[in-house]
Order: structure tokens, then C-alpha cells, then sequence
């Protein structure tokens, strides 16, 4: 199987790092996510809606998990991996290049939109990443090639969102 649960050890030093990175403090009434320059925030509120048809919100999740698989492709080496975090949950890491195993809901082991959760997904050197905040309803994309590599192929949600660059 692809998707490979981390250590709890593993998982703390992560954390650290990424809290560190992100200067996130989770559990805090005024949490905040400041990754490091450049990023951008994308409103996916639109993909919340109880306006849009059940249809209309399933293909434009299908469509951003395929737009950031590609996006994670052409970022990584075939040998890369990156971290998949779900906040108070297992920590994965897997290869964007090998199969993508979804669960009985049809969701990869850590899902691209937050639908509850925080879900964070970092390149293996932490030199970019994708941060879902389900709260804020945002997903901010940070770090140069991972950047381009969203701008060159945008998900849907991303169109019909509006973003704050940094």
C-alpha cells in the first residue's frame, strides 16, 4: 500500500517542525497558519455550499484532489514523499507516483478539502506544502513549485475562489 502510517515519535518531531514552520498553535481560540513566503490563500467556502447540488460538490472535490495529485506529480522526484497530516489523527507519508488508495467515502486516507479537520500535506524537505483550515474555509498553498505547479493546472474550487497572494 501506498499511504504508510508514521510513528507516534515520528509524528511529535513533525509537528514541532511544522508548527514551527507554519508558526501554528492548534488549540488556540486565535490560531493562525503563516507559512513561509510565497503563499496563497484560497476561500473554499463555495465548496461548502448547501446552495450547489450534491453533483456540482462532488465533481469539484474530484477536481481539486486530480488538479493537487498532478500538482504534488510534478513537484516530487519518483523517489519523493510527502507527510499527510490530519490534525489529532494518524500521520502518513506517501509517493504522489504510486496508486492513491481511497476509503469507503472515496476519500484518500488524509483528503485534500478539509471537511472537518485540519489536513496538511508538506513535501518531504518541507520546502513547500498544501493547509487546509476548515475553519477559516481556506486552503493556502505555500511555497514557489508548488505555486506554479497549482497556477499551471488550477482546481475548479480555486477559480470560483478568491485568493489573498503573499
Amino acid at each position: 500500500m501506498n499511504w504508510h502510517a508514521l510513528s507516534q515519535t515520528k509524528q511529535d518531531r513533525i509537528w514541532s517542525e511544522v508548527n514551527q514552520l507554519i508558526k501554528w498553535k492548534p488549540g488556540s481560540r486565535f490560531h493562525h497558519i503563516i507559512p513561509p513566503d510565497p503563499y496563497r490563500v484560497f476561500d473554499i467556502s463555495s465548496g461548502m455550499s448547501s446552495k450547489a447540488g450534491h453533483n456540482d460538490v462532488s465533481r469539484v472535490l474530484s477536481d481539486l484532489e486530480t488538479s493537487i495529485l498532478k500538482a504534488f506529480q510534478s513537484c516530487t522526484g519518483e523517489q519523493d514523499v510527502i507527510y499527510a497530516f490530519d490534525w489529532q489523527h494518524d500521520g502518513y507519508i506517501f509517493s504522489p507516483h504510486q496508486t492513491m488508495p481511497k476509503d469507503e467515502f472515496g476519500e484518500w486516507p488524509v483528503p485534500v478539502f478539509p471537511n472537518g479537520d485540519y489536513y496538511f500535506f508538506f513535501h518531504q524537505d518541507f520546502s513547500w506544502g498544501l493547509l487546509g483550515d476548515p475553519w477559516k474555509c481556506t486552503i493556502t498553498v505555500f511555497g514557489e513549485e508548488l505555486l506554479e505547479a497549482v497556477d499551471n493546472d488550477p482546481p475548479i474550487l480555486f477559480h470560483i475562489s478568491t485568493s489573498k497572494r503573499r
